[in-house]
């Protein structure tokens, strides 16, 4: 058997019409990622980027971008191609250590219209979350309408994209406050905060941490 791998990508003619149909969308995302995210922006609320990880993410070269088409699709096929990434991000290289927190995949969507944004995407995302934050991952909601504010200043728009797309990427501690959001069903916020303990069970024990435990017994109270 011959196991020896090509020194560099191989195209067929499939791939060259894929590749020219979705680089433009890819180059703009990845504008937007330079632009927006991995820089300052005065109506933040905090100092540093929009997006803490992306920088250095991106100087890794751990960032990976894809296209899924959605026109003519079922949801639930559109549903379980998206899913089928959370395996793929799992064991793409690096898969442990600190490394691995740098890495991030981007699943752009550009058959959704700006003005059906709001509506496919978020919904798509409400579907998978659970799976994503259970495997102790994060997946994010970005598009031109989003208007979900940002955690330093609530009129700040940091999850407008340009292009409909969803982010994976590993959890970590500071990611709380998107495990507990109060417009989140109860029993969904149960399961999320459930994942964080058990995502950072035997962990340096940190504020986020505490407060994800402080956080938890407070909704177990309530529910009693």
């Amino acid at each position: 058997m011959n196991t020896t791998a090509a020194p560099h990508p191989l195209y067929r003619s499939d791939d060259l019409a894929r590749l020219t149909r979705d680089l433009p969308v890819i180059r703009r995302v990845a504008a937007w990622c330079e632009e927006f995210l991995c820089r300052p922006h005065p109506d933040l609320g905090r100092g540093g980027s929009v997006c803490p990880y992306m920088p250095r993410a991106l100087a890794m070269n751990r960032i990976a971008f894809t296209v899924v088409r959605t026109r003519g699709r079922a949801q639930d096929d559109i549903d379980e191609t998206i899913a089928a990434y959370r395996e793929v991000f799992l064991e793409t290289e690096p898969t442990t250590g600190a490394a691995a927190l740098d890495k991030a995949t981007l699943v752009i969507l550009p058959d959704v219209a700006d003005e059906d944004a709001a509506v496919v995407v978020d919904e798509t995302h409400r579907r998978l979350k659970g799976d994503f934050v259970a495997s102790g991952l994060m997946i994010g909601k970005f598009h031109p309408r989003s208007a979900q504010g940002g955690l330093h200043n609530p009129g700040f728009r940091p999850l407008r994209s340009p292009v409909p797309l969803l982010a994976i990427r590993h959890m970590v501690d500071s990611d709380l406050p998107f495990l507990n959001r109060v417009d989140d069903p109860v029993p969904d916020r149960v399961k999320f905060l459930q994942a964080y303990e058990q995502r950072f069970e035997g962990a340096q024990t940190s504020p986020w941490s505490e407060r994800g435990r402080a956080a938890l017994g407070e909704i177990r109270g309530e529910e009693r």
